[in-house]
């Protein structure tokens, strides 16, 4: 296999998730995830597959696929700097947990992060009982009074998103990464 085979099954693994058959999207993201380490030393665009992985899972109904790739992420890729406070990392962990029903807290914990680094907007097309869950527990930025207009504290964490996951957030926060982090 090369990287053009490689480019091919996660452009094949985005169009089957652009057109509802997640089980496909996650075959085709599996297959280019087993040879992405010789193939894709970037290590930033590996994460943004194994997000991708976990996406179609979840899609699919697979949490326990969903928590491999979240935790795959977890344990070797933490050192990248987008796997910690990213919001759709944060999200898809909590989504996970719930799927699962298993560890209430970590779901808890992972949707209080998704809001906090991402706004309320990362939970667009979502239950909404997870967000009113969220603002029911935090109080929303100070400066700010509300959670509405808060875009996040780590939004610029999601500007490796490609194909599928980029259409997605771009659908949830109303505009195309590249974010900006404002302080």
């Amino acid at each position: 296999m090369d990287n053009q085979e490689l480019n091919r099954l996660i452009a094949e693994g985005d169009n089957s998730m652009f057109s509802g058959n997640p089980g496909d999207a996650l075959n085709a993201y599996q297959q280019a995830w087993s040879h992405s380490r010789e193939l894709q030393p970037d290590r930033v665009k590996r994460v943004w597959l194994l997000l991708a992985i976990a996406n179609a899972a979840i899609q699919h109904g697979d949490f326990d696929e969903a928590f491999d790739a979240l935790a795959g992420l977890q344990q070797g890729f933490a050192d990248t700097g987008v796997v910690a406070g990213n919001p759709l990392f944060h999200l898809f962990v909590g989504l996970t947990f719930n799927g699962l029903g298993e560890n209430p807290q970590g779901e808890t914990d992972n949707f209080a992060r998704a809001l906090i680094c991402g706004g309320p907007e990362i939970f667009a097309g979502e239950d909404p009982i997870f967000l009113e869950r969220m603002k029911e527990i935090l109080r929303p930025p100070e400066e700010l009074g509300t959670w509405d207009g808060y875009e996040g504290a780590s939004r610029d964490l999601l500007n490796g998103a490609t194909g599928y996951l980029s259409h997605k957030l771009t659908e949830k926060i109303g505009s195309p990464p590249p974010y900006r982090y404002e302080d």
